[in-house]
């Protein structure tokens, strides 16, 4: 279908419609959050989120990146049940246990205002329940069944702050009982979800999974968080004695606002290219596999770099839209526009890693973010990075690093081979526009670049899709 000579993707289309409800749905989720919470209770709940996400980042996401490497080879020879359940029985239920423990025990030697015999068993149901959620829905769209993928997620992002809201108004405004309404929404969908999975997967045979393959696999994707954490987290503790907490404010502000629109963004892309990724790769020889990457990678480029010059050139929208007036200052909109360059690179090295995952190496990332970390850290030693902005710098440099040695390391493992003429052909109009749309000093009228940028960004998604449908 044609409208104005743009050719129409059915999947671009209902995909994005879904995930613009998705960002409405989330928004409301975040004003509930902030009205019915205090300031204390805010607090508290990031507390709980960020030694949650510590076991969801570091343990569970290299198991869900071994689930995602495998689960259509499991789909094909009908033990995907069988999979997902060794998988969440034998994995997540034992590291929920060992999040509780470990949370309880750091109670005697923490001192913290929070009850951590209840945090611990908050956070232990949150990794039983989003993890099997999480496990579930994301399967629908990497076989093409974006109707039933985008009906689950939708349904979650509409009970998560319904669940939320009547928990704190059936009890009160704290921390723990909207809590409440993450854990039941993730349990309710993810009953949907498998009731569904159930009924679309032929399942006749048993899985004998590999724990020593992805005990290998999982071991060097963890080294290499806990490298990133030092990048994304671990940075700020000594940029605190650099430049003060207020500073540090900023500074993080304006990374975590360019991290939360580039990661949706991103999200939205995933849905669109992964799925058509990972089914080239599965039961695929190694050369269909090295096809698969190059032209994904060859896409991902002009792709990635296309969002970067649009965030960067209406930065100051954007930032007027999502921060309060109140926190808007030139080190911010700077400190904004670097992490969106940094968001830009991590996407691309998200991208790079697939060799590693797809060819079972994945320690072949250990030196790359051992790269980052270790230029992080030699540029604070040096004493060059004293501000908010040169602090930005040096963490994009660490990404860039980083993006630099995964060519190098990984080039070894498959071939990159890009399709460097229709990168440029993709770019040149892309550059004139960022050109034309920077001479406006007034950001009005760089509103008028989105649709021409949409129209650029849209054309390379659905070249990639036309040409894995061939």
């Amino acid at each position: 279908m044609k409208l104005l000579n743009i050719e129409l993707n059915k999947d671009i289309i209902s995909l994005g419609v879904g995930n613009l409800f998705r960002f409405i749905l989330l928004v409301i989720y975040s004003r509930l959050q902030t009205y019915f919470l205090s300031y204390e209770e805010l607090s508290k709940f990031y507390l709980v989120f960020s030694l949650y996400t510590f076991f969801s980042f570091v343990i569970i996401g290299p198991i869900g990146i071994y689930v995602t490497r495998n689960i259509i080879e499991w789909y094909q020879s009908n033990q995907l049940i069988s999979g997902l359940k060794s998988i969440y029985i034998k994995l997540i239920l034992p590291i929920s246990v060992l999040a509780f423990i470990s949370i309880v025990t750091a109670g005697y030697f923490l001192n913290y205002d929070v009850n951590l015999l209840i945090i611990g068993g908050i956070i232990s149901l949150i990794i039983i329940t989003k993890t099997a959620n999480e496990l579930i829905y994301p399967f629908f769209n990497l076989i093409d069944r974006n109707t039933i993928y985008l009906i689950l997620i939708i349904l979650f992002h509409l009970l998560n702050p319904l669940f939320s809201f009547l928990a704190i108004k059936l009890y009160e405004p704290t921390h723990t009982f909207w809590l409440l309404g993450l854990i039941f929404s993730n349990l309710f969908v993810a009953i949907i979800g498998w009731r569904i999975l159930k009924k679309v997967s032929k399942e006749d045979k048993i899985i004998n999974l590999d724990f020593k393959t992805l005990k290998t696999f999982s071991l060097y994707i963890m080294l290499g968080n806990i490298l990133g954490w030092i990048l994304t987290d671990g940075f700020r503790f000594v940029a605190e004695n650099e430049i003060g907490l207020s500073a540090v404010g900023i500074l993080i502000l304006g990374l975590m606002g360019a991290s939360q629109i580039f990661a949706n963004i991103e999200n939205f892309f995933n849905q669109l290219l992964s799925p058509k990724y990972l089914q080239n790769i599965s039961n695929a020889t190694y050369a269909s596999r090295a096809k698969a990457f190059n032209e994904l990678f060859t896409v991902a480029i002009p792709l990635y770099l296309s969002l970067a010059f649009l965030v960067t050139l209406i930065a100051e929208i954007i930032i007027s839209v999502i921060i309060d007036k109140s926190k808007i200052n030139e080190i911010l909109i700077t400190a904004f526009v670097i992490g969106i360059w940094i968001e830009c690179f991590k996407a691309l090295i998200n991208i790079v890693k697939n060799i590693s995952t797809s060819e079972y190496k994945t320690q072949a990332m250990i030196i790359p973010y051992l790269s980052g970390a270790l230029v992080l850290i030699i540029g604070f030693a040096l004493g060059y990075f004293y501000d908010v902005t040169s602090i930005s710098k040096l963490i994009l440099l660490s990404y860039v690093s980083i993006f630099i040695f995964s060519l190098i390391f990984l080039n070894t493992i498959i071939k990159i081979k890009l399709d460097i003429l229709f990168i440029v052909k993709r770019m040149i109009p892309i550059l004139i526009l960022t050109f034309v749309f920077n001479m406006f000093s007034d950001g009005l009228y760089r509103i008028i670049s989105l649709p021409l940028y949409g129209i650029a960004i849209y054309s390379i998604i659905n070249y990639y899709l036309k040409k894995q449908a061939r």
